[in-house]
């Protein structure tokens, strides 16, 4: 069953969307998906359960679909940027900061399809030769474990925040980010305020 597609041309489909994704959103912002019903979130969007049914199996299957829609709007936000992951890093703070709600509940539910694993196979994918080419004495595997270490530590940061400390504003995140990104290097390395 395909979901609805992330622009429809058709009003009342885009308004349809709308409504789903802002009620199961706020729903979201409540309690975990496994507690949603379709039937509150149809309720909430003012749609039939038909309706619904015409394009999500159920609230999984919508979450699945919000979360592709994210992913192409985080390639969006990439897309001519440079392979540098301290110049990156606010963008992709402010973004997750937008999408806070989202983001907390694909941490929390971390199936096929998931936007978080996405991202990560998707910036060491657009980025990998640029890391290769700035670390040209380490084997491509090493540059690898080394990107993963890096960008794993980023998303534990977005994660720990979202989970732990949700009341931190996007600019204490970032700047943390930055001081402790730049702590790796001793040619750039700042005293951590934390």
């Amino acid at each position: 069953m395909p979901a609805i597609e992330r622009h429809p041309r058709d009003s009342r489909l885009r308004y349809t969307k709308d409504c789903l994704y802002d009620s199961f959103l706020q729903f979201l912002a409540e309690k975990p998906v496994n507690d949603i019903t379709v039937i509150e979130v149809c309720e909430r969007a003012g749609v039939s359960r038909k309706t619904f049914y015409k394009y999500y199996s159920d609230q999984f299957a919508l979450l699945l679909a919000m979360q592709n829609d994210l992913f192409e709007d985080y390639k969006d936000l990439l897309d001519g940027k440079p392979a540098d992951i301290t110049t990156l890093t606010p963008e992709l703070v402010a973004f997750v900061d937008q999408n806070r709600v989202l983001v907390k509940a694909a941490f929390a539910n971390r199936g096929e399809g998931n936007f978080v694993d996405r991202v990560l196979e998707d910036l060491f994918a657009r980025y990998r030769a640029a890391w290769e080419a700035a670390n040209p004495k380490l084997s491509p595997a090493d540059v690898e474990f080394l990107f993963q270490f890096v960008v794993s530590g980023l998303f534990g940061i977005v994660r720990h925040w979202l989970m732990d400390h949700p009341q931190l504003s996007c600019q204490e995140i970032t700047q943390r980010t930055a001081a402790l990104l730049h702590v790796a290097d001793p040619h750039r390395s700042v005293a951590f305020t934390g």
